[in-house]
């Protein structure tokens, strides 16, 4: 579990730096409109979030406390942000459903952690 935290802390800071200093880095956000990329900004704070709350339980893994808090917002982010995309989908709203996925497969790895 401790691994998992790292590698998806370290991910999340990276993913949301980069949304949040320049989503025309992605390829999804190259022609973005700016109500887009405001929103793909506000994403990229959330996942800065995330990952600071995970190098943070990373450090202080001994402190078991911790570990709960943390596996129970880690798994409600990427539920409602596989939600998010999911419905945008079926809305006709995006293409694309492989972060989706991805978030999909952290939410579950989480779930496991947890229960």
């Amino acid at each position: 579990m401790k691994i998992f935290i790292i590698v998806v802390g370290l991910l999340e800071l990276l993913v949301g730096s980069v949304l949040l200093i320049n989503p025309r880095l992605m390829a999804a956000y190259k022609k973005a409109n700016n109500a887009l990329l405001t929103t793909a900004r506000m994403y990229g704070a959330a996942a800065c979030s995330i990952g600071v709350f995970a190098v943070y339980v990373f450090s202080n893994y001994e402190n078991t406390v911790l570990h709960e808090p943390f596996l129970i917002v880690f798994a409600v982010f990427h539920f409602l942000v596989s939600v998010a995309i999911i419905t945008s989908f079926l809305l006709k709203q995006t293409r694309d459903l492989k972060i989706a996925i991805l978030h999909g497969l952290f939410f579950i790895i989480t779930l496991y952690f947890l229960i």
